[in-house]
């Protein structure tokens, strides 16, 4: 097997020494504040990044000089052993959809059945999280809003509406509700002469996801959430008695504050914030309200994935690609691990507002997180940071690995379906990761 072009990201090329130096820098933490307070992976780990930086500058030179003497990198070795490695007896009652490239080169390493349409399980968080971080922004906010139109008097009567606005915070606890509450106060409202409405129109009425088992334990997708259940109004109204607000009205029900109503508190979230337990712990319903703060309802999120995912990429892979949540556990939910492949090249290419935050909310193999028990003792232990994905017959792992021989970014996808148990999935995805960290 031949060593052949990256073809779907013609217009990424050759990732510039440089740019793998800043993004594997700044996914150890190094850098931004910002990310350190999300996750700041463990000594030994930063230091197995940051001594394979020094090589890649190095080693990169070393390549273009080989390349123009017409002496190509030969990969032919590691080919062989992931073929051997794919003649494992579970691939004898299941499917299975690899791709692995060399990011630095610009350079695919192996494919296998890429095109083959799978489901991805929670490996669709993956997906979520690239599209969030590509259209919403690494510094993006959950909000949860008190807004009225209503005046204040003098003495601190709200007289009119309130209106609770909820955004679906999956981590809003019961003391960032009293934190609204004392905000209200801080803002002067000593009474409200009004009804208290729940402003829910961030996202449709539904709440399970589409394709979802109805005998799962299922998260409540709700936006008004209150330690990931849907009792944020009474939870606010018990609050404001607490910090000594008056309320004249009983909870009322729902309403939509107008688009002319003003914002008197607010308790805000960080995106990054979110998503740490959403990729480090798989937790399904931060998946879910990564989800929906791309669009109001199910396909509409999908839309707004479905452009990056256009963007990134090939026509051919994309008609194979089926968004059916932003969490994975929708039956309907389909993948390749060429879309896989193009969307992880697509974060590559853009170290600032994607790979840098991704990589330092990704689990660590043999470190952290759903990966924290595997690799261990092996070549792959710290170098490889990888969304898993597992429900009933389905393994997968996606993510980027670092070449230890090369000083090479790595990217792969690996798809498994129809296992008979997730132990077989996983040695098969673990001896990959080990191959290609050589």
């Amino acid at each position: 097997m031949s060593v052949t072009p990256l073809y779907y990201i013609s217009r990424v090329r050759r990732i510039p020494a440089v740019m793998a130096a800043i993004m594997i820098i700044a996914s150890c933490g190094s850098s931004r504040k910002a990310l350190r307070s999300v996750m700041s992976p463990d000594a030994a780990t930063s230091e197995l990044y940051v001594h394979a930086v020094g090589d890649i500058i190095s080693r990169e030179n070393k390549e273009q000089q080989a390349a123009q003497s017409g002496n190509a990198l030969d990969m032919t070795p590691l080919q062989r052993e992931l073929e051997e490695i794919l003649k494992d007896s579970v691939l004898q009652f299941s499917q299975m959809s690899v791709s692995i490239a060399d990011l630095t080169a610009g350079s695919i390493i192996f494919e296998h059945r890429a095109n083959q349409r799978m489901r991805p399980a929670s490996t669709e968080k993956m997906v979520t999280a690239i599209a969030a971080l590509d259209q919403l922004g690494p510094h993006y906010q959950f909000a949860t809003r008190l807004l009225t139109t209503a005046v204040l008097d003098d003495d601190g009567t709200l007289c009119g509406d309130l209106y609770l606005r909820g955004g679906m915070d999956p981590l809003l606890s019961a003391a960032d509700v009293r934190e609204l509450a004392s905000r209200l106060r801080a803002a002067g409202v000593r009474q409200v002469r009004g009804r208290i409405l729940a402003d829910v129109t961030m996202k449709d009425a539904d709440e399970l996801g589409w394709g979802w088992c109805w005998d799962d334990e299922n998260p409540v997708l709700s936006p008004m959430l209150v330690s990931g259940k849907p009792v944020l109004l009474t939870a606010f109204e018990n609050a404001l008695r607490g910090a000594g607000v008056k309320v004249s009205v009983p909870v009322s029900g729902k309403g939509q504050a107008p688009a002319s109503a003003r914002e008197l508190a607010a308790i805000r979230r960080p995106l990054l914030e979110v998503m740490s337990p959403m990729m480090k712990e798989s937790d399904n319903l931060c998946a879910e309200s990564v989800f929906y703060q791309l669009a109001p309802t199910r396909t509409k999120a999908a839309d707004v994935i479905a452009k990056t995912l256009a963007t990134a990429a090939s026509a051919d892979a994309e008609r194979r690609i089926v968004i059916a949540d932003g969490s994975g556990l929708s039956l309907y939910n389909y993948h390749t691990a060429r879309s896989f492949q193009s969307l992880l090249t697509y974060a590559a290419a853009r170290p600032d507002s994607i790979l840098t935050p991704l990589l330092s909310l990704l689990p660590i193999a043999a470190t952290d997180g759903t990966l924290r028990k595997r690799m261990g003792g092996t070549v792959a232990a710290g170098n490889v940071r990888a969304k898993t994905g597992s429900v009933t017959a389905v393994s997968s792992l996606v993510g980027y690995a670092m070449q230890r021989s090369t000083g090479h970014l790595i990217s792969f996808a690996i798809l498994n379906n129809g296992v008979e148990t997730m132990a077989q999935g996983r040695t098969l995805q673990d001896r990959i990761c080990v191959a290609i960290c050589q």
